[in-house]
C-alpha cells in the first residue's frame, strides 16, 4: 500500500488506521503505479481555530474522499485533536469504499481499558468515558461498554494492590512443535530442544539472581507467572528443578497468584502438575484454541479434542485451583457454526478463566503467506464469533477482567479475559496495564520497570535467542541489567 502524507501527522498513526481497511498491507515508498495497490493521501492543514483532514483513498480504480474538521481548543492536546481529525475522516472514506465498519473505531495502537483509566482520571465519569469513546473515537456501544466495565474493574484492583509489589516472569520458549499461526520465539527441533538442560542450569541462575535484587529494593513478589513457548514441554525433573530455584529465593508468603501455561495438552501429566501443585501453582493453562479436531490438524496443533479433554481432566483432579482455557476466534476454516459450538462446550466445563483471543497472524508465521485471504474471508464472521463469546460467557456467569489488542487483529478485534467471580488473573492486568515493575528471566523476555508516582516506565530486553542466551558466559548482560534496574530505583526514590 502506497503513502502520502501531506502536514504534521504521524506515519505511524495512518499506517494503523490503513490496516482497519486493508488488513494485512504492507506500506510502499514506491512512485510507481499498481492498479491492484490501495492509495492513501492524507493531508492534515490547521488555521487559529481549527484542524482540518482530508483523506483521499483510491483502490481497483475507485476513489473516494473524505473530510474532518475539529476545533484546537476541544481536546487535551493538538496531537490528539490532529488523530481524531484524521481518523475520522480517514474512518468515513473507508467505510464507503469498503463497506467495512471497524467496531473500535479510530481507536489503534491502545489499551482500550487503560486508555478509559486514563479518562477517568482527567475527572471524566464512566458515562462521559463513554461517551468520548463513542463520539470522539467512533467505538461501537458494546465495545465502549466492554472497555468501560473492564477499566472499573480494573481500578478496583489497582487500590488493592500493595504498595511496593512487583511480578516475576519466567520464559521457556520450548514447544513440542509449531503452530501454524504463532510468531512466538519457541523452538521444537530436536537439536534446538536438545538445550533445554543447558538453557534451564542458567535460567535458574538468573532467577536466583534476580529475586536478589528484588528483595534488595525491599520489593515484595505478588505474582509469578511461568510462560512461553509451552513450559510443560519439560519434563517432571526440570519442572522440579524450575521450582525449587524460585523457593530457594523467592518470599512465597507475599505471592498471590502463581500461573504455569501449560497450554498444550499434548504435554500434560499428572505428574507435571503434581510437580506445580507441590510448589505452590495456583493457575494454570490448558488450552485448546477450537474443539473442532479438523481444525486442530490444519493450524497444526498436535492434539485431539480428546486429548484436551483428558488434560482438563488432569488439571482438575490435581487439586490447582484456577484453569484458564484460551479459544481463538477467525481460525482458517472455522465458521461462526464451529466457533459457537467451541464456546457451549467450554463454558459447560467450567474454568475458573476463559479467554478468547482474535486471531492475530504476524509475518514469522506459517500461515503469513496467506494471511491476506484470511483476513478477507474472515472479518464479518470474527466479529459475529467475537460477539457471541462475550454474549454466552456473561450468561454463564463470566465477568470480562482484561482486554487488549494486538495490531494486524483480524478486524482489529480484541482479546477478553473472563473470570468467574474472585478469579481473575492479576498478573494478565499487572502486565498489561503496566501497574507494577515485572522482573522476567529468559530467553525473549521483556522486564518492564514502572514507577505509576513518576509515570516512568523502562524496558530491558533479554537476548531473543536461546542460543544468544547461553552464549552470554560473561554475564555480561546480567550486569548490565541489574545495573539499569538499581539505577531506575535510585532515580524514582530519590536516594
Amino acid at each position: 500500500m502506497r503513502l502520502k502524507i501531506n502536514g504534521n501527522i504521524s506515519e505511524y498513526y495512518v499506517q494503523t488506521l490503513c490496516l482497519l481497511f486493508f488488513p494485512g498491507s504492507k506500506f510502499s515508498s514506491k512512485t510507481e503505479k499498481n492498479a491492484d495497490e490501495p492509495i492513501a493521501e492524507v493531508t492534515l492543514s490547521e488555521d487559529s481555530d481549527n484542524l482540518t483532514a482530508s483523506v483521499v483513498l483510491s483502490h481497483f480504480g475507485n476513489t473516494v474522499s473524505a473530510v474532518c474538521k475539529e476545533a484546537k481548543n476541544k481536546y487535551t492536546s493538538k496531537e490528539r485533536g490532529a488523530n481524531i481529525a484524521c481518523g475520522k475522516a480517514f474512518f468515513e472514506a473507508g467505510k464507503n469504499l469498503r463497506g467495512i465498519v471497524p467496531q473500535w473505531g479510530i481507536l489503534t495502537g491502545i489499551r482500550p481499558s487503560k486508555f478509559v483509566i486514563d479518562l477517568m482520571n482527567e475527572g471524566n465519569s464512566r458515562a462521559q468515558a463513554v461517551k468520548i469513546l463513542r463520539e470522539d473515537f467512533l467505538v461501537t456501544p458494546k465495545k465502549a461498554n466492554i472497555a468501560t466495565e473492564i477499566a472499573c474493574g480494573e481500578q478496583q484492583l489497582i487500590s488493592e494492590m500493595g504498595k511496593d509489589t512487583c511480578s516475576l516472569y519466567v520464559s521457556i520458549p520450548f514447544c513440542p512443535s509449531r503452530c501454524h499461526y504463532c510468531s512466538f520465539v519457541s523452538y521444537s527441533s530436536p537439536k534446538l530442544l536438545s538445550l533445554v538442560d543447558d538453557y534451564l542450569e542458567r535460567l535458574c541462575d538468573d532467577i536466583s539472581e534476580t529475586v536478589d535484587i528484588i528483595n534488595s529494593l525491599g520489593l515484595k513478589l505478588s505474582t509469578i507467572y511461568i510462560g512461553g513457548g509451552t513450559p510443560t514441554t519439560l519434563n517432571e525433573r526440570q519442572l522440579h528443578k524450575l521450582f525449587s530455584a524460585i523457593w530457594a529465593k523467592a518470599d512465597m508468603s507475599s505471592v498471590e497468584e502463581f500461573t504455569l501455561e501449560a497450554g498444550r495438552p499434548d504435554t500434560i501429566t499428572a505428574e507435571k502438575l503434581s510437580e506445580a501443585k507441590n510448589a505452590g501453582v495456583t493457575r494454570v493453562s490448558i488450552n485448546t484454541q477450537t474443539f473442532n479436531d479438523e481444525i486442530l490438524e490444519m493450524i497444526g496443533r498436535k492434539h485431539t479434542l480428546k486429548d484436551f479433554y483428558n488434560a482438563f481432566e488432569i488439571a482438575r483432579n490435581s487439586g490447582i485451583p484456577n484453569i484458564n482455557t484460551d479459544l481463538i476466534a477467525g481460525l482458517p476454516g472455522e465458521g461462526f457454526l464451529s466457533f459457537s459450538y467451541s464456546v457451549d462446550r467450554l463454558v459447560k466445563l467450567r474454568p475458573e478463566n476463559i479467554t478468547i483471543h482474535t486471531l492475530c497472524i504476524k509475518n514469522a508465521a506459517d500461515f503469513s503467506k496467506i494471511k491476506s485471504e484470511i483476513y478477507r474471508k474472515n472479518v464479518r464472521d470474527v466479529t459475529k464469533c467475537v460477539d457471541y463469546s462475550q454474549i454466552a460467557a456473561k450468561n454463564a456467569g463470566y465477568n470480562p477482567y482484561y482486554i487488549y489488542r494486538q495490531k494486524n487483529s483480524v478486524g482489529n478485534l480484541e482479546n477478553v479475559g473472563f473470570a468467574l467471580p474472585g478469579t481473575v488473573g492479576k498478573y494478565n492486568i499487572y502486565m498489561m496495564d503496566e501497574l507494577q515493575s515485572i522482573f522476567s528471566v529468559g530467553a525473549g523476555a521483556v522486564s518492564k520497570l514502572v514507577s505509576l508516582e513518576k509515570s516512568k516506565i523502562q524496558r530491558i530486553f533479554e537476548y531473543k535467542y536461546p542460543y544468544e542466551y547461553l552464549s552470554d558466559t560473561e554475564g555480561q548482560k546480567r550486569r548490565e541489567k541489574r545495573e539499569t534496574i538499581e539505577k531506575f530505583y535510585t532515580e524514582i526514590r530519590g536516594v
